[in-house]
């Protein structure tokens, strides 16, 4: 591994990628290369029409799927910050009720642990 750069260390350098480094341009090869039957041919794109036809229904289900997920998401999103809502405006509403300098509030500990605890629970589940 000495011959390899620090910053390859790290990566798998065994990996088999098809390809050989070579001295020349290998000689052209012209084994397996045949005319194709008309037929053949034409049976090979009518496969490649049917896969390409497919791709594109499953391309259609997933973008439906993936739209239908969204408006999921979007609604739980919405009702989620109208529970917040619900929790914050009520108490800073209250808090904003009086002109008063000072605000007295007895065993506001556990209320306000209560709101925070609600409120963590719509923010993370």
């Amino acid at each position: 591994m000495a011959d390899i750069p620090d910053f390859m260390r790290e990566f798998d350098t065994d990996v088999d990628f098809g390809f050989t480094p070579v001295s020349k341009k290998p000689a052209e090869e012209t084994k397996g290369q045949t005319s194709a039957d008309p037929l053949e041919l034409a049976k090979i794109k009518s496969d490649v029409s049917d896969i390409k036809s497919a791709m594109n229904e499953v391309m259609q289900i997933v973008a439906e799927k993936d739209s239908v997920n969204k408006e999921i998401q979007d609604a739980d999103t919405t009702k989620r910050f109208k529970e917040i809502e619900k929790i914050m405006l009520p108490f800073l509403y209250n808090l904003s009720k009086s002109n008063e300098p000072y605000i007295h509030w007895p065993n506001r500990g556990p209320i306000i642990k209560a709101q925070m605890d609600k409120l963590l629970k719509l923010t993370r589940g």
